[in-house]
């Protein structure tokens, strides 16, 4: 004989009650910010690696003073931007008369 589940939801457990409009908005503006607050913590951080040298630019008071060696450094996304420039020494052959 095959029992029957109890009145109610899973396990016995009451259905929960809907969701308001309130509520699902909320949920809404709590992702978004909590997306926008990854997008800002992963592009916060650039890197310059060996034989490099980086300045940033910034979109309110232009070519910032620093210049970045090797490593990790952090900016502010969207009003910072990084250049990174290779400064290797690099062989040259110069031919000669002699």
């Amino acid at each position: 004989m095959a029992s029957m589940p109890p009145p109610g939801g899973a396990g016995g457990f009451p259905p929960p009650p809907p969701l308001s409009a309130a509520a699902v908005a909320g949920a809404a503006r709590l992702a978004a910010a909590g997306g926008l607050l990854a997008w800002a913590a992963a592009n916060a951080l650039f890197n310059v690696e060996g034989g490099h040298r980086a300045i940033v630019f910034n979109r309110v008071i232009g070519i910032k003073d620093a210049v970045y060696s090797e490593g990790t450094h952090l900016m502010v996304p969207w009003f910072d931007r990084p250049v990174v420039y290779d400064v290797r020494a690099r062989p040259s052959l110069i031919q000669s008369t002699r």
